[in-house]
């Protein structure tokens, strides 16, 4: 390459720019001179912002017909903000992205579209065209969210830059990524089963590698280690086995199950830890609800074996370190669980187990039925008659490392392809 390398990334928010952000560092660490161009989307900018030079929408605005964009952006913004995005990157974002879909649809398409999709139709393909061109990178990198990522990937694949894809979870059929026709170059995934997976979906198997998922680098650091002994420690905790309970309002209903909408089903499950732990001194509870909603649920008091986690003042990864088994409905709080190598119970009659994905049909955990089978399996976990955790996840904190090369060595192949006739380029 004549001049230094340019990996332009994007994502969104979520644990998706948790992803990413590791990478970029670890990227940085290995190959001097590399410049690494981060497009942060949503609730990601904000986060991102605070780490590092970051894009937006709103970078690229001088791209398209600026007023226009700005017109349609607060236009659309009405119940369409968040306090965690600047006010003009959501215009820039979703002005940008209407006027992409009256360039594909027209303006009568892009209405009747919009109507039916909201900003979940959203797949800017011209204007991702654009960035690229704007910043010519040598590979592009997202992760598996569908609308921007999906279009930059599907851009650099049509364009013939090299592309990588990072899939967070299982790579299931209801991942939009796994069943699109235009597939990246390269994709990260966490597991050989998701591997195994994607390859049956059409993905080329020498381009599907395993490498585990960067967010989850965190829980093999000296630092998350000393703060889950420190939290022990000064809770009088280390004669004890504590058990962390993630969970999180149930979205939807489902027919296979009673559980309803809302708090019932985490609420219940709490219930039962705290009686359980009550009657067992042995054991000690950490009772952990979702970051975005963890203020809804009924503040119990502490007890000196429990403990309710705040998420602004409690990460997660020193918790899981802290465990000894983790207790959750279909929380990524388990998976992470099983890559520390911590054995996870999953409670099987969340709607959310049957609507999205099962923990314990993918090898995470062990499945309980219900609420109430919780104490017995518990035990049994504990005492090691039950093993839960599938090897098959677990990590070496070193996902970001990996991923890292997995990118340099496609920016590397992408620049010799270059230099190659059409028809001698391998795909």
């Amino acid at each position: 390459m004549s001049r230094a390398p340019l990996v332009l990334f994007v994502t969104y928010g979520g644990g998706h720019v948790g992803m990413v952000l590791p990478v970029i560092r670890e990227l940085e660490a290995q190959w001097p001179g590399v410049d690494c161009q981060l497009m942060a989307l949503t609730t990601g900018h904000l986060k991102a912002k605070a780490q590092r030079p970051t894009l937006g929408y709103l970078d690229f605005l001088h791209l398209v017909d600026g007023r226009a964009a700005r017109q349609w952006g607060e236009r659309l913004s009405e119940g369409n903000t968040s306090p965690d995005v600047p006010i003009e990157e959501t215009f820039a974002y979703l002005g940008i992205n209407y006027l992409d879909l009256i360039s594909q649809h027209g303006e009568a398409g892009a209405a009747d579209h919009y109507r039916q999709h909201g900003r979940y139709g959203f797949l800017p393909l011209h204007f991702m065209r654009q960035v690229i061109g704007a910043l010519q990178p040598d590979v592009v990198v997202a992760t598996n969210s569908p609308r921007s990522e999906q279009a930059v990937l599907e851009t650099a694949k049509t364009l013939g830059v090299p592309s990588v894809g990072m899939v967070d979870l299982f790579g299931l059929d209801s991942d939009t990524y796994v069943m699109r026709n235009i597939k990246p170059d390269w994709t990260c995934v966490i597991a050989d089963r998701v591997r195994e997976r994607l390859v049956e979906r059409g993905f080329p198997s020498e381009g599907v590698v395993v490498t585990g998922n960067p967010a989850f680098d965190g829980l093999f650091t000296e630092d998350n280690r000393r703060r889950a002994k420190a939290f022990v420690t000064e809770r009088g905790w280390q004669d004890l086995r504590p058990v962390l309970f993630a969970g999180h309002w149930e979205p939807q209903a489902h027919p296979a199950t009673p559980v309803p909408v809302g708090q019932a089903l985490p609420r219940e499950i709490e219930t039962v830890l705290r009686d359980h732990v009550r009657q067992r001194p042995d054991l000690a509870l950490m009772v952990r609800y979702h970051p975005s909603d963890w203020t809804q649920y009924p503040r119990l008091a502490d007890e000196p074996r429990i403990h309710f986690s705040e998420p602004p003042k409690e990460p997660i990864h020193p918790l899981i370190l802290a465990s000894e088994a983790v207790v959750v409905q279909t929380s990524t709080v388990g998976l992470e669980s099983a890559v520390a190598g911590k054995p996870v119970i999953s409670v099987e009659n969340s709607p959310a187990a049957h609507i999205w994905f099962s923990l314990a049909a993918q090898g995470v955990s062990t499945g309980c039925a219900e609420p109430r089978d919780l104490p017995s399996t518990l035990a049994r976990v504990l005492d090691g008659r039950i093993t839960s955790a599938s090897p098959a996840f677990r990590s070496d904190g070193r996902a970001a490392s990996r991923v890292a090369q997995v990118v340099r060595n496609a920016a590397e192949k992408g620049a010799h392809n270059r230099f190659l006739p059409t028809a001698d380029r391998t795909e």
